[in-house]
């Protein structure tokens, strides 16, 4: 994850509407919050993510009960099998 530049925006220009976040740190939290939804992914395999997907994301199936991860290939189990 690359570095934030920048000021983070004050309170009151937050309170203002008048966040205007740098390029830098929109990136970071894109980053951040990217990475957040990839760790609290849960839910049956029906319900497996279908947008937003990246090598390594992880996704704990409720139906199998274990966590699964997505490669380019579609989602494995931590032995490499299909999952």
């Amino acid at each position: 994850m690359s570095s934030p530049v920048g000021n983070i925006p004050s309170e009151d220009a937050v309170v203002e509407g008048k966040n205007n976040f740098t390029t830098g740190w929109q990136t970071f939290f894109s980053s951040v919050a990217r990475i957040l939804t990839a760790m609290t992914s849960s839910g049956t395999t029906a319900q497996r993510p279908t947008v937003g997907l990246f090598t390594g994301r992880m996704y704990f199936d409720t139906t199998l009960g274990l966590p699964i991860w997505y490669k380019t290939a579609g989602w494995v189990k931590a032995d490499g099998s299909a999952a």
